[in-house]
């Protein structure tokens, strides 16, 4: 077993999470994840298990204060020290809505689920963990460009961008942030966005990809999940110099600088 890299992984059981775990894995990470739901835990803890590495989950919501700080309770009780946390997120219940239709409890949810978790993650692992502990933060190219479909996140999530700058430049001893804005990538969330887009736009699913999220990168197709572990792997260790910092990995999607 691996004990020189820690590694916790929120809403890590499916879809990018659970590969950002894989990577992780693959490079000798013994780690911890996290889902709110027990069944997928079980499931994904057994599959990265085989990577020869020590695999322990959590169950939690992260729009709950109570539940991040016993993730990461949890997790230092686990391994000893957090090294590497990848912050990831599920979605606003009400997506895909428009903005117009998000109630209030829409609003709060996601603020609570994107922002106030991160900022907690961050204060419980200043407080707590032993080591400095290198987040990554995953967000999407759509804060700087906010789709209709997405528009609640979208707005939400551009928030976290000064806050990983603040954490960085305030707590460079315990904290060091980046961000990882991605582009379109096939996981079942997508998948159910995409569906429902599809059926109210009365479009064929596969012709939806192919002209309303390939189309869109000059590449003419979706991120691999190969990529996806690689730029994940690469941020786990890259060198401490590299913090505060955005990263967008979107294939050009995104048309313009930042």
């Amino acid at each position: 077993m691996n004990n020189k890299c820690n590694a916790l992984i929120t809403a890590s059981t499916k879809g990018i999470g659970y590969q950002a775990a894989l990577s992780l894995a693959e490079k000798g990470c013994n780690l911890v994840i996290s889902s709110r739901n027990k069944d997928n835990i079980d499931k994904a803890k057994e599959e990265l298990k085989k990577k020869r590495v020590k695999v322990y989950g959590v169950k939690g919501d992260l729009s709950n204060k109570a539940d991040i700080d016993r993730i990461f309770a949890y997790a230092i009780k686990k391994l000893g020290s957090i090294d590497v946390v990848v912050m990831n997120y599920g979605n606003p219940k009400c997506e895909p809505c428009n903005i117009i239709d998000a109630t209030y409890s829409d609003w709060v949810y996601s603020f609570n689920m994107y922002l106030y978790s991160t900022a907690e993650a961050m204060n419980f692992s200043y407080k707590y963990n032993k080591k400095k502990a290198n987040f990554i933060i995953i967000s999407s190219f759509s804060i700087y460009f906010p789709m209709e479909s997405t528009s609640l996140s979208d707005i939400i999530r551009i928030g976290l961008l000064p806050l990983i700058k603040t954490y960085s430049r305030l707590y460079p001893d315990k904290i060091r942030a980046n961000a990882l804005l991605l582009g379109s990538f096939r996981t079942d969330g997508s998948e159910s966005l995409i569906r429902k887009l599809a059926k109210k736009m009365n479009v064929n699913e596969e012709e939806f990809w192919n002209r309303y999220v390939k189309e869109l990168s000059p590449l003419k197709r979706l991120g691999r999940f190969d990529e996806l572990k690689d730029i994940i792997s690469f941020l786990a260790f890259s060198p401490e110099y590299l913090t505060g910092s955005v990263i967008l990995f979107d294939g050009g999607t995104l048309n313009c600088v930042i």
